[in-house]
């Protein structure tokens, strides 16, 4: 009959022992250990002992185990000397787009704080697309010595490619975080999914807008834009806003190829749709030349919130700050979001924290115009 303490004895005795071997590099970061059988075949005990002794290091961070496809035991980086902070070493951020997009340096700027770039290196995904991008993260991840990718969602083409490359990193236990500056399909079946990311949470801020609406009697919310997405994903979003039930959405595109015919398909289509009474007009702010707009109604002597009912939705863009302190609009706080990603990868990277979804509100600024 088997002794309990002597089976205590024995696992802590192969602890011990296995725990030697990691830190005197005969078992090295990333490699996997020999099966349990060898492993018992080799001390000459059971395979209950074995587990108990890699159940032991695993508490204390030096294995891991792993299932599925690759299972088996792992050796972990050791823990950082007592009294050193750990560092990052590498970092790539994924920006949205090849053109310099208004989120972007806005979102970078929140995570260089975050993570603090006097001690971390930054990467900045160059502009590819398809087998190019591919290849590029492939030697990021293998070779480029990267702790963690900073990824706005915006960049992919189709939900397709975003699971595609997002699988791609969890099969490889790459530590990433998705951050999403606007909401979409693509991000609200991220955030259904639970992968670590930041969101912003555009219902709130529109909800506001929709209550001062309602408020002055409107009962109409047309969405006007030149970019069919734009505005097509803007009443997405107002659809599944509380609220929204009591209005009737509807859109007006513009023909951006006649952009200097603007001021007049604004005074022949628009205006005429403002004197509606039950009519809040919401501006895209990333594709229509908004001056235009505010030109329009000094000519014709309208004001904002007397005259028209008007706000605008804030989209991937540097309004003019005039303008924007003149009409009630919706916006969202893109350093935040970049701040917030930031923190959370460093948690992953130092602490070997989990990823956490987190909802970044959009704010709505209200200047009487609606």
């Amino acid at each position: 009959m088997n002794n309990p303490e002597s089976n205590e004895i024995k696992y802590r005795r192969i602890a011990a022992i296995l725990r030697e071997r990691i830190r005197r590099g005969i078992y090295r970061v990333g490699d996997k250990l020999p099966s349990y059988p060898q492993l018992c075949e080799l001390f000459e005990v059971s395979g209950m002992t074995i587990r108990q002794a890699v159940a032991l290091l695993a508490n204390e961070g030096l294995l891991r185990r792993e299932r599925g496809r690759g299972k088996g035991v792992y050796v972990n980086p050791p823990p950082p000397p007592e009294g050193r902070a750990p560092a990052l070493r590498r970092l790539c951020i994924l920006p949205a787009a090849p053109t310099l997009r208004s989120d972007d340096p806005a979102i970078q700027q929140g995570a260089v704080q975050a993570v603090n770039a006097e001690e971390a290196g930054l990467v900045l995904m160059p502009a590819l697309s398809g087998a190019a991008r591919r290849s590029y993260l492939n030697h990021l991840i293998e070779s480029a010595g990267i702790d963690g990718f900073l990824i706005n969602g915006q960049i992919f083409a189709s939900g397709d490619e975003a699971f595609e490359i997002v699988e791609s990193f969890d099969a490889k236990q790459v530590r990433y975080v998705l951050i999403f500056s606007a909401e979409d399909p693509c991000s609200r079946d991220f955030l259904s999914r639970r992968h670590p990311g930041v969101y912003i949470d555009e219902q709130p801020a529109l909800a506001k807008a929709l209550a001062k609406a309602a408020a002055h009697g409107r009962s109409r919310m047309l969405f006007a834009g030149v970019d069919r997405y734009s505005v097509e994903r803007s009443l997405s979003v107002a659809r599944n806003t509380p609220g929204a039930a009591e209005f009737e959405l509807e859109k007006m595109l513009f023909d951006e190829l006649a952009a200097k015919s603007l001021f007049r398909e604004f005074e022949t289509r628009l205006l005429p749709e403002l004197v509606d009474e039950r009519t809040t007009l919401v501006l895209e702010g990333s594709n229509l030349p908004l001056s235009y707009f505010d030109a329009l109604l000094n000519a014709k002597g309208m004001k904002p919130g007397r005259d028209v009912s008007v706000c605008y939705f804030e989209h991937y863009c540097n309004l003019d700050p005039l303008f924007g302190a003149r009409y009630s609009s919706v916006s969202r706080p893109y350093a935040e979001l970049g701040r917030a990603a930031g923190l959370m990868l460093k948690r992953m990277v130092l602490e070997n924290a989990p990823g956490e979804v987190l909802r970044i509100p959009a704010e709505f600024t209200d200047q009487r115009t609606i």
